[in-house]
């Protein structure tokens, strides 16, 4: 089997995969059709006496078996993915043919015959015809169907986020729960994801149980990131839960053989390496304990090892996803796709431990965009060099809120070095939060009583719907707004209900783009859900605000952001009596705009999207009044580190010349 003879499947998010390995109906020839006709008699809202129904044993005969069978043989005009139901036709056709034979000479046979096509029970419980497995590559035809591809995947992670967040809510709420469970952690991960693994094509509609794919997965970017491993599995970038190499069988390859579609590099095992920038040295599975990285016994060349060294043989790129620890001392690992490679090499001999392994050498295909982990690293050092006061080059400022935000907010610029103290965002006083200056129409909000923490019974969470808004400072769902204990309410700093008041928590920078002319970043992995920053300026009333003025090229409108928080915490795809969060209602629009010409902060530099990656959430905390509600954002997907952070600003914008209208040149 060559690389080449997998079959390459040009597929738009609009049209299921099994449809589009197949001919149209339009494709058939006459003969194909009319076959579909016999096997599919009955005509749907047709009545019987304008459609008589007959059955196979009423229509064919041995000789019209055998012409249909003749007529049904493969050309090389015939797309190959449509062969193997050809030859499926012409199987039945000649089973079909000897019971019409043995039927002729023996009348028992023929009312059996007759049984078996008139009986409503036989056919109730007839299998269906079995789809081929197969192995395909999957190619998306313009940037358009990309785009599309994203928003697919983003519903469905978003659809495992909310899930996650939800099962591990009601584990540590509901004694019942836990009661049931009996167990002493809840693996919400894995619950969410065996949930949403029986959806299957329903919520990603190119993961089917015939197909096994090679090659980039629809809508998944290098660099993407991933919190739980679950989430690989989800998206079929990598099949196994726990299992390093992801493989489809021999069942799925023509030769019969196993191929290594994937592999996750953590650095689970001693002898693993990281030969060169794109050469990786991988060490096969077997011969260690489940959390150990020792091997004990020997490696044998089968399941997985044999997939990679067949993908070796029959150079089948394979996805490389990277474990990285979110920090040195912690367990917790952060998976980030690093593109494609081709398994170049494989060895047996002894590693470290004395024992037998297997080991493959990996090289990266070129062409490709920069390693997701290389961009990762980057980050990790910069933020190493900055905590040791060392300030790297292109970096203009290593705190442009002069000491206002928690974390400093940083400055780069490699693009114009033109780094004057007045030139771009140093230009501005920056404006931590937004300064409501109307005493007289904004009252203090009604605190609770809580001591320490807040209780099933707090009227904060009452006023959210009857559920608090957040678990570990993940927004559980997006809702018209969202009142957070304030300043009136005796619960602790530490309130799980506290989150955009504590500012800022990612190492975010201001940056110099050649496409957007300034963007905003993280140095941080930044995790679905999570608050990054809020909107801030100076407060100016609607109705001080003319129509047409030049004054409103620098405001930012709370009522323009499109509500996209309806997405997020969507429970649909597995309560489908699940609806959108109208609770609290949200009884007036905000009535005012943020004059950012003078003062501003780091929210004002995020560029526009039409797919963005986070969305605004009203949040209310130091006053009561509804109309002037704060603009926090939130993460709609994971962010990796150093990639733009964008929004959908509701508004057509000319990039030609810049997306944020607080510049200065």
């Amino acid at each position: 089997m060559a690389s080449s003879s997998l079959k390459s499947t040009p597929l738009s998010p609009s049209t299921p995969l099994a449809s589009s390995k197949h001919l149209s109906q339009s494709q058939k020839s006459p003969l194909q059709s009319s076959l579909s006709e016999i096997t599919s008699p009955h005509t749907p809202n047709a009545t019987p006496s304008q459609n008589p129904t007959f059955t196979p044993a009423r229509i064919l005969t041995p000789d019209l078996c055998d012409i249909l069978s003749n007529q049904l043989t493969p050309s090389d005009t015939d797309d190959p993915a449509f062969i193997p139901f050809l030859r499926c036709a012409q199987e039945q056709l000649a089973a079909y043919k000897s019971l019409l034979v043995q039927a002729q000479n023996d009348e028992n046979a023929l009312a059996m015959l007759q049984a078996t096509h008139d009986s409503p029970q036989t056919n109730r419980h007839r299998k269906p015809l079995k789809q081929p497995k197969e192995l395909v590559r999957i190619t998306a035809s313009s940037q358009e169907h990309v785009s599309r591809w994203r928003e697919v995947n983003r519903r469905a992670r978003i659809a495992y986020e909310s899930l996650r967040c939800y099962y591990h809510l009601q584990y540590i709420t509901d004694p019942q729960v836990r009661e049931t469970t009996k167990v002493k952690v809840l693996r919400s991960d894995l619950k969410a994801f065996t949930e949403l693994h029986k959806l299957g094509p329903q919520l990603v509609p190119y993961l089917q149980a015939d197909k096994r794919i090679v090659g980039p997965i629809p809508g998944v970017e290098i660099g993407d990131i991933f919190f739980h491993r679950a989430e690989l599995c989800l998206l079929g970038l990598h099949g196994p839960i726990q299992a390093g190499i992801g493989y489809a069988p021999g069942v799925f390859v023509d030769e019969n053989e196993p191929i290594a579609a994937s592999i996750v590099a953590s650095g689970g095992y001693e002898d693993d390496r990281e030969l060169e920038e794109d050469v990786l040295l991988y060490t096969g599975s077997g011969g260690k304990g489940r959390n150990d990285s020792h091997v004990s016994a020997d490696q044998s060349l089968e399941r997985g090892n044999l997939a990679l060294e067949r993908s070796m043989n029959y150079r089948i790129e394979v996805r490389v996803i990277r474990g990285m620890k979110l920090e040195p001392n912690s367990g917790r690992k952060l998976y980030v796709y690093d593109g494609l490679y081709r398994v170049v090499e494989c060895r047996r001999g002894n590693g470290q431990s004395g024992c037998l392994v297997y080991q493959f050498k990996l090289l990266r295909i070129q062409g490709q965009n920069q390693l997701g982990s290389k961009t990762i690293r980057i980050a990790i050092e910069t933020k190493a060099k900055l905590a040791e006061n060392i300030i790297p080059s292109g970096y203009v400022s290593p705190d442009i809120s002069a000491g206002k935000e928690a974390i400093p907010v940083l400055l780069f610029n490699d693009v114009d070095k033109n780094n004057h103290p007045m030139y771009g965002p140093m230009m501005y006083e920056y404006l931590k939060s937004p300064e409501y200056p109307f005493s007289s129409k904004v009252s203090a909000m009604k605190g609770c009583q809580c001591r320490p923490t807040c209780s099933d019974k707090c009227p904060c969470k009452e006023r959210n719907g009857g559920t608090f808004a957040y678990d570990n400072g993940i927004l559980l769902h997006g809702r018209p707004i969202v009142y957070e204990c304030g300043n009136g309410c005796h619960c602790a700093a530490t309130c799980s209900n506290r989150v955009t008041q504590r500012g800022i928590r990612y190492q975010l920078e201001v940056f110099r783009s050649r496409d957007t002319q300034w963007g905003l970043r993280s140095l941080d992995p930044i995790q679905a859900g999570t608050f990054i920053c809020e909107f801030s300026g100076d407060v100016v009333l609607r109705d001080m605000v003319k129509q047409g003025s030049e004054f409103q090229t620098v405001l930012i409108d709370p009522r323009k952001f499109p509500m996209r928080w309806h997405h997020w915490g969507n429970l649909s795809a597995v309560f489908p009596e699940w609806k959108p969060f109208e609770s609290p209602v949200l009884e007036e629009q905000p009535e005012y705009f943020l004059d950012v010409s003078r003062r501003n902060n780091v929210a004002c530099y995020i560029s526009h999207s039409e797919y963005p990656n986070a969305f605004i959430q009203f949040v209310l905390y130091s006053h009561d009044d509804v109309k002037f509600p704060r603009m926090a954002v939130f993460a709609m997907e994971n962010i990796p580190p150093l990639r733009d952070i964008t929004l959908d600003y509701g508004c057509s914008i000319d990039l030609d010349e810049g997306d944020n209208s607080m510049e200065g040149e």
